[in-house]
């Protein structure tokens, strides 16, 4: 029946009944929701092609937002901790907007307090009332990257040796491989400049950037930084083209054709002419992508394109049938990937298909031929759940915010 076929004097009592039977019911069913992010992060199932964390996984499958996303990560990560509230959202009378305060802000040892006046508040309330704290989570597992963030006590400082800084690097069975060791002090000011760079990537979207992505983005700072000409060509990776499809960087040998076709895919060409297997001259260097071209595609395209992906920055354009096989560089046929999109892309993780001009218009395919993109069913189930209980009358009064201190487990609000 709608609201327009009830009497005016019955409408607000009507509709407030209809609201609270959905409001419970969105309860219920975003408890099932969280039980499942749970499972997906106990057993890894989110780490998938393509997917940054589980978060973006919830993201392109579920079609929330980042917001939302973290939420249900970060209630989904306490499951187990506050069996009451759990109970209620369950019976759906503590709605998920609560149970996400709660998992910021209280620890399990006031889990039962907290629990007694929950559903009682409104949520601006629970954030007044429980913001005095943050919750910072388990201890990190041993041999984890955080592990280097431990405080001085627990790694001792060996007195300074007389010892010259030393940096060895070079390719070892494919792979680059950097060594380096120095005093304290200047130990400090690397890990502080590399660290300030994944920081960087990660404010600009790329929440998975790791320390290696962040000395490989002081490197690009530090080249991208030279002003001399002549010199800023001195100190370029130079990758040499066959023909035949093959290639190699200078005095480092072969690249496998997954590396070669991404590298090529965006960058600068100069030809070189050979006469006897002799070079005899050089050519003006091309960009692949004209700069005109690339502000065109990255202002269309807003950020990566891959479903989901928030990074906006440090982009590259990938030619969606490559240049070298006949593919054209326009707008058509360029599109933004950031660098690890880009990477799986020609490891053959997923495949791109369509047209970039259109905002819909691109079908990501993972190797085993499932679309990124939500997997809701047509039509949707109803809810299996049984009616949920009748929500509690909301809004205690409250002047002030509620702490929690140790000797006082039973702390309820002021009515």
């Amino acid at each position: 029946m709608r609201l327009s076929e009830v009497p005016k004097i019955a409408q607000w009592e009507v509709a407030s009944d209809r609201a609270g039977v959905l409001a419970g019911q969105l309860a219920q069913l975003n408890k099932d929701l969280v039980d499942l992010v749970a499972e997906i992060l106990e057993t890894d199932a989110w780490n998938g092609e393509g997917f940054r964390s589980p978060e973006h996984w919830l993201m392109v499958l579920c079609a929330v937002s980042p917001s939302r996303a973290r939420d249900l990560v970060a209630v989904a990560r306490r499951r187990g901790q506050f069996p009451l509230l759990e109970e209620k959202m369950a019976a759906g009378t503590v709605s998920f907007d609560q149970m996400t305060v709660v998992a910021r802000h209280v620890p399990v040892s006031h889990a039962d307090s907290v629990a007694l006046f929950v559903e009682a508040a409104t949520v601006p309330q629970l954030r007044r009332a429980l913001s005095k704290r943050v919750y910072e989570g388990p201890v990190p597992d041993p041999g984890s990257e955080s592990d280097t963030d431990r405080s001085a006590e627990e790694h001792p400082v060996a007195p300074l040796a007389d010892q010259c800084s030393s940096l060895h690097m070079g390719v070892v069975d494919g792979r680059f491989r950097l060594t380096f060791e120095a005093d304290p002090l200047e130990g400090a000011l690397v890990e502080q400049a590399v660290r300030e760079a994944k920081d960087a990537l990660f404010n600009t979207g790329n929440t998975d950037a790791t320390l290696a992505d962040g000395l490989v983005e002081v490197a690009s700072r530090s080249l991208g930084a030279v002003e001399s000409g002549s010199r800023r060509d001195h100190y370029k990776v130079f990758i040499h083209l066959e023909a035949d499809g093959t290639g190699w960087i200078n005095k480092k040998g072969a690249l496998p054709q997954h590396l070669l076709r991404r590298f090529t895919c965006d960058g600068k060409l100069r030809p070189v002419w050979l006469k006897k297997g002799s070079p005899v001259s050089v050519g003006r260097a091309m960009r692949i992508v004209p700069d005109r071209t690339r502000r065109l595609v990255e202002d269309r395209d807003g950020g990566c394109r891959f479903p989901g992906c928030p990074v906006t920055m440090f982009l590259e354009n990938h030619h969606l049938q490559h240049w070298r096989d006949g593919g054209a560089t326009d707008i058509d046929s360029v599109v933004s990937l950031c660098p690890k999109h880009h990477s799986q892309h020609h490891q053959g993780l997923f495949g791109i298909d369509g047209n970039p001009s259109r905002p819909d218009g691109l079908v990501f395919r993972s190797r085993y031929g499932w679309v990124y993109r939500p997997r809701i069913p047509d039509p949707v189930p109803p809810p299996d759940h049984r009616p949920p209980d009748p929500q509690p009358m909301r809004g205690w009064v409250m002047g002030y915010s509620i702490d929690f201190p140790p000797d006082l487990p039973e702390v309820r609000p002021a009515v």
